[in-house]
């Protein structure tokens, strides 16, 4: 029983750490507010945590970053194979719906990884993220449009696009706690999203794409 509630108080701990970051991020955190949100002392957080580094690298492990992107991928990689992008086949719902609940239920990590991890080793994260999307995004657009080089029009595009995705990955995560209004989120964004997609598949499919953006 004693151990149980020792998990319970870390447990504790560690959601209102994750809060914490989500909200100030890792440099404006501090154990005393984390503290504040999980309703304990400071020094009985300090009893289970060494300091703010222990706290974020327990929440925040490498294997966890892995996860994230691999189910991005994942997720990507069912779409760009399905022959339409605006009718889903079963695969390319069930690995949105697996990565959608990876964000539910990690919301506020999520956050953290994708807008507020600056001063950590997880920094680079939302750049890993977009080369998450990009990769697959653009071998599947070469094998669908037959074109084995995309030019360099359509990674200006898309690179932009999947920098805007991961703003508004954290703006939903941020906006809406309840799950219900996530979800409702994120059909919306990726129903625009996925029109988008299918109209440059189109404009890919006409043109040489071999043009510069102006700078």
């Amino acid at each position: 029983m004693a151990q149980q509630l020792k998990d319970e108080v870390r447990n504790k701990m560690l959601d209102a750490g994750g809060r914490v970051f989500a909200s100030a991020g890792y440099g404006g955190a501090t154990m005393a507010a984390i503290a504040r949100e999980a309703g304990v002392s400071t020094g009985n957080l300090y009893r289970y945590f060494g300091g703010k580094d222990e706290l974020f690298y327990t929440l925040f492990t490498d294997e966890f970053a892995a996860e994230h992107l691999r189910r991005v991928r994942r997720r990507v990689g069912s779409l760009v194979a399905t022959p339409d992008l605006e009718a889903l086949g079963e695969e390319a719902r069930r690995d949105g719906e697996a990565l959608l609940r990876f964000w539910i239920e990690n919301r506020a990590r999520v956050v953290v990884l994708l807008a507020r991890a600056e001063g950590t080793r997880f920094a680079d994260h939302p750049a890993r993220f977009v080369e998450a999307l990009m990769r697959p995004t653009l071998a599947g657009l070469s094998a669908r449009t037959g074109k084995r080089r995309l030019g360099s029009m359509v990674r200006f595009t898309l690179r932009n696009v999947f920098d805007n995705t991961v703003r508004t990955i954290v703006a939903i995560l941020e906006e809406h706690e309840e799950e219900a209004a996530i979800t409702e989120a994120f059909q919306a964004f990726w129903s625009y999203q996925l029109a988008g997609l299918a109209g440059l598949e189109r404009w890919a499919s006409r043109v040489g794409l071999e043009s510069r953006p102006r700078e």
